[in-house]
């Protein structure tokens, strides 16, 4: 049970969150929370500004900032402000033409992973100590405002429905005796694109935990249900200035069967609609150009293999020579295959542990249908010896070993002549 001192300290941080909307709008004004186009579901967010969003760690972060274009040349920059210190804290420049002001620690390795393409803020790959809030700045301006909470991929709870894997059930927590209940929920985005087509494929779900605090008072709980707001859990958390229960987000799989556009070969990944996969913003992290590698391993290393551009915001598929690759069949208790797809990645890393001969082949990925990397496995054949060649063998080692006989027969004879000969000369 919770006491009464972290809903007093919450207060503190509701003026912080609550005063950052009136505190922006000093700076310029801030516009209202922005869609990346198609079907792609933010999550529920703050009806005021700053937008609340959730990413998922190890994959990449995009921030899009309305108005970029329209912003004076060299004026245009991104700022970052960690929500954990105190509220007299600044933001520091992460991104654009001011550079960045902090070289060193936590923010230094932020900016050095941080890029803006066309006014969207942009890193590679976001890790959890990335949340916090950013701003899209033109001058003194505000053009857009995030509280980002990026969740730890490590806490990913993977299900797959045929497979018979339940998603996480709903959560509630009372705080404090009468006074408040915090309600535990995962937030889905759509279903992505099957990851093929003409042929039974697979596509995935992502979920990002949220909460909705509810019941403060005596206030009736309905209406409060309707005005509250539901926040990611990280910024839940630091609002309340209290630890949540241990809680992740999730990949959701089920199977799935599409047509083929063209003349797409039977099973192989086809064309997808971009939009309602991902982010258009992330459209960069994909190759222009096709990636071709190949694998030289030794028996029991370890081989890695990383689609360019995946990620778990994209349908990712993979194929060993013909056949194709399933999560389903992966992740079978049953199997307990050595050949592994990446939680965190959503499929965007193929790891195969402890390799053998019979893992030797090619490999081909496919991301949001394209296909973007061939990956040619090699390893050492092993000698097969058939009768003959065994024969060949053993007349090979008898051979020597006469050899090493007789030179072992020919030193010890004359070592006993040389003895013999020294006696004999003492004698006389």
């Amino acid at each position: 049970m919770y006491g009464h001192a972290p809903l007093l300290l919450s207060l503190a941080m509701l003026a912080l969150f609550g005063g950052l909307p009136h505190l922006l709008e000093r700076n310029g004004g801030v516009a209202e929370c922005p869609g990346p186009g198609g079907d792609w579901d933010w999550g529920p967010g703050s009806r005021s500004a700053p937008c609340s969003l959730a990413f998922l760690s190890h994959n990449p972060l995009s921030l899009p900032c309305p108005g970029a274009s329209e912003a004076e040349e060299g004026t245009l920059h991104w700022q970052y402000l960690n929500l954990n210190r105190s509220s007299g804290s600044q933001p520091y420049t992460i991104a654009g033409p001011r550079g960045l002001r902090t070289v060193r620690g936590p923010l230094g390795k932020l900016g050095s992973r941080a890029t803006m393409r066309g006014g969207v803020l942009l890193l590679s790959r976001a890790w959890p100590s990335d949340s916090g809030l950013y701003l899209c700045k033109a001058g003194a301006a505000t053009l857009a405002a995030y509280h980002v909470d990026v969740q730890d991929s490590a806490l990913l709870h993977v299900s797959h429905r045929a497979l018979g894997q339940a998603p996480l059930g709903n959560q509630s927590v009372q705080l404090a005796p009468g006074l408040a209940t915090l309600h535990l929920h995962t937030h889905w985005a759509p279903w992505q694109d099957c990851d093929r087509c003409g042929a039974a494929g697979e596509r995935k779900r992502l979920g990002f935990c949220y909460a909705l605090l509810v019941g403060v008072g005596d206030e009736d709980e309905e209406e409060l249900e309707e005005e509250a707001e539901a926040l990611p859990c990280g910024l839940m958390q630091l609002r309340l200035g209290e630890a949540l229960p241990r809680r992740g987000p999730e990949l959701r799989y089920e199977a799935c069967r599409r047509a083929c556009a063209g003349d797409r070969s039977l099973g192989l990944p086809g064309p997808t609609d971009t939009r309602s996969s991902s982010p258009a913003s992330l459209d960069w992290l994909e190759p222009r150009t096709l990636l071709l590698e190949t694998m030289l391993l030794e028996p029991h290393e370890e081989a890695r293999m990383t689609c360019p551009g995946a990620s778990v915001y994209t349908p990712v598929s993979w194929q060993r020579d013909a056949a194709p690759l399933t999560r389903h069949a992966l992740l079978h208790p049953c199997k307990g295959s050595r050949h592994r797809l990446d939680d965190a990645t959503g499929g965007g890393v193929y790891r195969i542990v402890s390799v053998r001969a019979s893992d030797s082949g090619v490999y081909r990925c496919w991301v949001r249908g394209r296909r973007v990397a061939v990956f040619h496995l090699e390893l050492p054949e092993p000698l097969a010896l058939d009768g003959s060649r065994r024969r060949n063998t053993r007349q090979l080692l008898a051979t020597v070993r006469a050899l090493i006989g007789s030179f072992i027969l020919a030193f010890t004879v004359g070592a006993l002549a040389e003895l013999l000969h020294a006696c004999w000369c003492e004698m006389m």
